[in-house]
Formats: structure tokens, C-alpha cells, sequence
């Protein structure tokens, strides 16, 4: 009996603390009219320096009404709200229910705290928790930034924003526009959902999906997003990229198009740093560089690009690879392009065409001269095959070495030094085959016109034959390795990347 004695009156002091808790006081008035009403009810009507407080929150105006026991008011003309000497709202009328401990303000509305600044024309405030919530066109401020939206709401413990709408937010540094946008003010990070645009110095950011830390000039996109700088391109699926450094990665159907350098990138993935510039691709990676007066394509499984200190590139395609421009293709695991001598590396066995031309060997390097082809290099085991007049047979050549020289990015001349070897048809006026002529010497020279070959020229310990074609065999007709693999040609297509990437 006694414990129940005790249990009742400590149950009767928690629901008067409560009480005590959440009752309305009046703390000042210069007019005070009380009206009593039949259900016991008393309503005051607060007029002059009107102050009133529910647990740490003080409110003043200049006239109030109040209704006890319903613990709610409403106040009139230079309304004033503090919570926690933290948050601050004003405003010219005000409705608040102490028992939910909620309240609306309209007209002029300000809600501050020591770091930001609200403007609207109305406010729903929760007092529990600490969140405010508008539905008009209004301004949250914060140091250099001004945040504008249709709707939002406003954490002030958490310190959180969730806007909606028409939603801008305008720095000194950057102006960010979307239509769904979660920020935290403490840490300056913005999260977006929506077609969104960022815009900061020069560069151009677009995505559906985003997050953006300010301070770190940090973003993390998704949903097919792009960043356009001048002189610069990108867009990917997803993207980590740092405006500050112009680094980052992207994943997924990426492409990098850089027209300063040039050069555009397609990859499923890319690492990137702008510059210097510096690039590590993966499987596949589709590459275009842009020459004087021709475009090279080159496709491969990976891709290393880096810049040295005169900030001139190196370009490692692997695995895979395939080359293509309008007077030159191939094909070769090893593809090496350093702007630094203007070459381009091939091995190990490139096989290479160039018109009616095919070319094979070890190893091979071009060179270009401003941009343009001007020779080539093949080394060990070098073998051409040339498609005849007829365009039915080939015309072939085999030795070490070769030498050859371009005239507007067309083959003009070849040196083939090292036990040369050479099959030519011959071929009457008529269009006749006629026979085959065998030469073997220390070197080859041939001269091209239009892509056909032009002239053939043996020298030193030179041996030939000349053999009826009807009578040839099939030794005589084809050198070791000479076989046409014209079916093999690299196409524009394989250089370039599917739909789906």
C-alpha cells in the first residue's frame, strides 16, 4: 500500500513537471484584459510590449491572445521568437499551439541562426524538432551564399536543408541549379536529384544524380553526367572529379575530348588528370588524334597517356590494337605514339596497308612532320604486297629492312635494303597477264603514283629472271611470307566504339 502511496505521488509530480513544462507564461503585458469563458476557460488579451515563454523559448509582440488551459496563442505586429538564444524567427503574425509546440508565421518572416538567414512569406516551425518547413518562393542566406527555392525545409539542430522546385544556389565562387537539393551547411556539401547545373569559373557541369562539396570543389556524379570546360569535354555514366586539379575518374561509357590536345578518348573506364595531362583507360578503349590533314583512330584493350615536363605526350595503346586514318591502317599489340619525336612505335609483328599496299614485319615506326605522315621504318623480316594493275594479282617484295617516304600522307617511295627480293607481273596493254619477273639484289627501290606502284628499280648483285606465266610455278609466283591478308584491313568501325559504350 505504501510503495502504491509513493508510485501515485511520483506520477503526479512527472505529469506536473510536464505541465509545468510546456504551460504558456505570461512573462509582461502593459494591457491585460482577461475574459473567463462558461467552460472555465480564460482568454487574455495581451496588449503593449507583450512578452510570453514555454520552456526556453521566449516570444514578444505587440499584442497577443491567449487561450488557457488550450495553451496556444496569436500574436501580432513585430513578432519575436528565440529558442536557445540559437534560433531567432520574426515576423507580423504568429499562431502557436504549446502542447505540439509548433507555430506558423506570416508576413515578413526571418528565421536566423548564428550562421544563416531565412526570408519567406510564410514559416511552420517544429519546435520538437527543430525543423522549419515553407511552401513560397524564399532565400535561405549562409556567409557568401544565397540558396533560392519553391519549398524547403530546415533543420537548425542537424543543420540540414532539403530543397525543392525552382532551386538556385548562388556563390561567389559557383552557381549551382537544380530542382531537388539536400545541403549541409556545416560541412558545404550539396547533394541534388534532378536535372541539375553547376557552373564554377569557366567549366560547365551537368548531371540527373550528383553530390558537390564546395570546399573541395569535390563532385561525385551519376546519371549519364558531363563537365564542359573550354578546350575540354567529358562525360561518363558516373563521375569523381576535382575542379581544383581537373582530376578525376569516370566509370562506364566515359569519353574524354580534350581540342587543345586534339585527342578524343572512349573507354568503359578512365583515370584523367588534365595537366598535365595524364590518362590510364580500360577495355576497351577507342582513341582519336587529330592530324594536320587526316585523323588517326586506334582502338586497343588499355590505354596509358602521359606528359612530360616540356608538356609533350606519350601514348601507350595495348593488346588488341587496331589504327586506322584514310591512308594508313593496321595492326599491331604494341601501339606507341611519342609526341616528343613524332612517331609512332608498332610491335611486336605489326601488319599494316596503305591503298593497294600491305606492309609486314617485326617492328615498325612512322614519323610524322607537323602533323602529317612523312616516313616509314620497318625492321626484320619485311615483306610488301602490292595489289597489281588487274587487281586481281600481287606484286611482292621481301628483304630486313625499309625505308619509305609519304608525299601528302600518300606513299611516294620505298627503299627495301637486306637480300631483297622482288615478284613483279607483267602485264600487257590489253589487261593480259603475260609472265612473272624474279629479282634478288642488295636493295630495292619502288616509286609510287596514286597508291599504284609506279616503278621498280633492283641494285647491286642483281639477279633476274623473267618466267612465261603459263609455265610458273608455284615458287616462282609467291615469295615466303608474302600473303595477301587485304581481308584483314582495318576498318573505321573497329576504331570506333559500339552504341552501347
Amino acid at each position: 500500500m505504501r510503495r502504491a502511496f509513493l508510485l501515485g505521488w511520483a506520477l503526479l509530480f512527472v505529469c506536473t513537471s510536464l505541465e509545468a513544462q510546456t504551460k504558456i507564461r505570461i512573462l509582461s503585458a502593459d494591457v491585460t484584459d482577461i475574459i473567463k469563458q462558461k467552460n472555465g476557460s480564460r482568454t487574455y488579451y495581451l496588449r503593449g510590449n507583450v512578452g510570453l515563454q514555454q520552456d526556453e523559448a521566449v516570444m514578444t509582440c505587440d499584442s497577443a491572445i491567449l487561450i488557457q488551459p488550450d495553451n496556444e496563442f496569436k500574436a501580432f505586429r513585430n513578432v519575436r521568437i528565440v529558442q536557445a538564444d540559437t534560433t531567432i524567427v520574426t515576423g507580423k503574425t504568429l499562431e502557436y499551439n504549446g502542447d505540439s509546440r509548433t507555430f506558423t508565421m506570416i508576413h515578413n518572416v526571418e528565421l536566423s541562426t548564428p550562421s544563416s538567414l531565412l526570408e519567406t512569406k510564410q514559416l511552420f516551425y517544429d519546435r520538437n524538432l527543430s525543423t522549419a518547413y515553407y511552401t513560397s518562393r524564399s532565400v535561405l542566406y549562409r556567409k557568401n551564399l544565397k540558396l533560392t527555392s519553391d519549398y524547403g525545409v530546415y533543420n537548425t539542430d542537424n543543420d540540414i536543408v532539403n530543397l525543392k522546385g525552382d532551386v538556385s544556389a548562388i556563390d561567389s565562387a559557383y552557381s549551382l541549379f537544380t530542382d531537388t537539393l539536400l545541403y549541409y551547411p556545416s560541412n558545404d556539401l550539396f547533394r541534388f536529384v534532378g536535372p541539375s547545373t553547376l557552373l564554377r569559373d569557366s567549366t560547365t557541369v551537368e548531371c540527373q544524380r550528383g553530390e558537390y562539396s564546395s570546399e573541395k570543389a569535390q563532385l561525385n556524379l551519376s546519371k549519364r553526367a558531363t563537365i564542359s570546360a573550354p578546350g575540354s569535354f567529358i562525360r561518363s555514366d558516373s563521375i569523381s572529379y576535382n575542379l581544383k586539379v581537373e582530376s578525376g575518374q569516370l566509370f562506364g561509357r566515359a569519353l574524354v575530348a580534350d581540342s587543345a590536345e586534339g585527342l578524343v578518348l572512349e573507354s568503359a573506364f578512365i583515370d584523367y588528370m588534365r595537366k598535365p595531362n595524364y590518362v590510364d583507360a580500360f577495355s576497351p578503349v577507342y582513341y582519336r588524334q587529330q592530324l594536320d590533314s587526316d585523323t588517326l583512330f586506334a582502338s586497343g584493350d588499355t590505354l596509358y597517356l602521359r606528359t612530360d615536363s616540356s608538356s609533350l605526350r606519350t601514348v601507350n595503346l595495348r593488346n588488341n590494337t587496331n589504327f586506322f586514318s584514310d591512308n594508313f591502317q593496321g595492326k599491331s599489340n604494341y601501339f606507341n605514339f611519342n609526341e616528343r619525336f613524332d612517331a609512332l612505335t608498332l610491335f611486336p609483328k605489326p601488319l599494316m596497308w596503305s591503298k593497294k599496299s600491305q606492309f609486314a614485319s617485326d617492328s615498325a615506326i612512322l614519323t610524322f612532320e607537323e602533323d602529317v605522315l612523312d616516313s616509314l621504318f620497318l625492321i626484320g623480316n619485311t615483306n610488301i604486297v602490292s595489289l597489281t594493275e588487274d587487281s586481281i594479282h600481287f606484286d611482292q617484295a621481301a628483304g630486313q629492312q625499309l625505308d619509305g617516304q609519304f608525299i601528302n600522307n600518300e606513299l611516294s617511295a620505298l627503299q627495301l635494303k637486306g637480300n631483297a627480293q622482288n615478284i613483279t607481273h607483267s602485264i600487257s596493254d590489253s589487261g593480259q597477264l603475260e609472265g612473272v619477273n624474279e629479282t634478288n639484289c642488295a636493295f630495292i627501290t619502288i616509286t609510287f603514283l596514286e597508291g599504284d606502284v609506279n616503278k621498280v628499280n633492283a641494285h647491286k648483285g642483281v639477279e633476274a629472271s623473267y618466267t612465261p606465266w603459263s609455265t610458273a610455278t608455284a615458287e616462282i609466283k609467291s615469295l615466303p611470307g608474302c600473303t595477301p591478308r587485304f581481308d584483314e584491313r582495318t576498318t573505321f568501325n573497329e576504331t570506333r566504339p559500339p552504341t552501347t559504350l
